[in-house]
């Protein structure tokens, strides 16, 4: 149990530094989106953080290469941060099913329940908001093109089954964790 306990030390210190990191590399790398990586010296371009191409009906695009107005800049990372919530608020349900196994709560009842939510965001990721992220990304980076040229495109892919399928292993675990709480209740209470 004590290992169990300073494992979950160390790792609320990741998810921790992960919550302020995430964000922070999201935005300085919007910030410096317009920046052709041909005029970016490799130091500062740090293994590619200022380059990001994604994948639209007419191919991949290299979001450098865009001439990116404000709206449109803003439009590109609105669509990078919802697309990066369900990572986040996963962070922050960790945090709190490791501050209980920090504690020595391994098989309860609030676990399981976290567990639940967090296979709830999985499936909504798979379903609803990797497509609207996409969708949105894809609204932004052709906004540029000539009429005719532009796309909203709404896509289900194998990241979505992907997603699915991680959200209902997750909610079958929650449930063999509320069976196991139930179990070490019960166990617990027995003289």
């Amino acid at each position: 149990m004590n290992r169990i306990q300073k494992i979950s030390s160390y790792l609320l210190v990741v998810f921790n530094i992960s919550i302020a990191m995430i964000p922070l590399y999201l935005i300085v790398q919007w910030i410096f989106i317009s920046l052709k990586t041909t005029d970016v010296s490799n130091v500062i371009n740090f293994f590619g953080m200022l380059e990001k191409t994604i994948q639209t009906p007419e191919g991949y695009v290299n979001l450098s290469n865009i001439s990116w107005t404000p709206l449109l800049q803003l439009l590109g990372f609105s669509a990078d941060i919802i697309g990066l919530l369900p990572l986040l608020i996963s962070l922050f349900i960790l945090k709190e099913i490791f501050k209980n196994y920090q504690i020595g709560e391994v098989f309860s009842v609030r676990n399981a329940i976290h567990y639940r939510r967090l296979g709830a965001l999985f499936l909504l990721d798979a379903l609803l908001i990797k497509s609207l992220s996409q969708t949105l990304m894809i609204l932004a980076v052709t906004m540029t093109n000539p009429p005719g040229s532009r796309y909203l495109s709404i896509s289900f892919g194998t990241p979505n089954l992907s997603s699915l399928f991680y959200g209902v292993l997750v909610i079958v675990i929650s449930w063999v964790m509320l069976e196991a709480s139930k179990l070490h209740d019960e166990h617990k209470f027995t003289i």
